[in-house]
């Protein structure tokens, strides 16, 4: 008895570990909220700081959403690129990266994933909005 309680303990948190991949689009949406606005005071302020502990928190999502990275690209690289356009807009022209090829890739990037979240926000079990990021 003792057993089978532990086995479905555990099972019930590695359920709870990985929450599954419409949960990951909402994670995204919700951690990319949070950091664009600190990004866009520091870009503001010319306060290159943020970027180090901002690197920090994006690797920790993605540390804790790695079975989900490639079943959503838009969303992963929205939050893997975010803190290079903030780099490019604080840096002079030229110096760090293509503004004009890369804030467009990002903004796109960033526009399918809000775009799924909120798709997603009403149905959790309807996947439709997700599955516009496979393209």
């Amino acid at each position: 008895m003792k057993s089978r309680f532990l086995l479905l303990t555990l099972t019930s948190l590695a359920v709870s570990a990985h929450a599954g991949p419409i949960d990951y689009v909402a994670a995204s949406n919700r951690f990319l909220s949070e950091e664009l606005p600190k990004m866009e005071a520091a870009v503001a302020a010319k306060d290159r700081r943020y970027f180090t502990s901002g690197l920090e928190r994006m690797k920790t999502f993605v540390n804790d959403h790695w079975a989900d990275l490639d079943k959503f690209p838009a969303c992963t690289n929205a939050i893997t690129d975010f803190l290079i356009v903030g780099l490019c807009r604080i840096s002079q022209p030229g110096t760090l990266c293509e503004p004009e090829t890369f804030f467009p890739k990002f903004e796109g990037n960033l526009a399918n994933c809000r775009a799924a979240a909120k798709a997603d926000q009403g149905n959790p079990a309807d996947a439709s909005g997700a599955a516009e990021l496979r393209r």
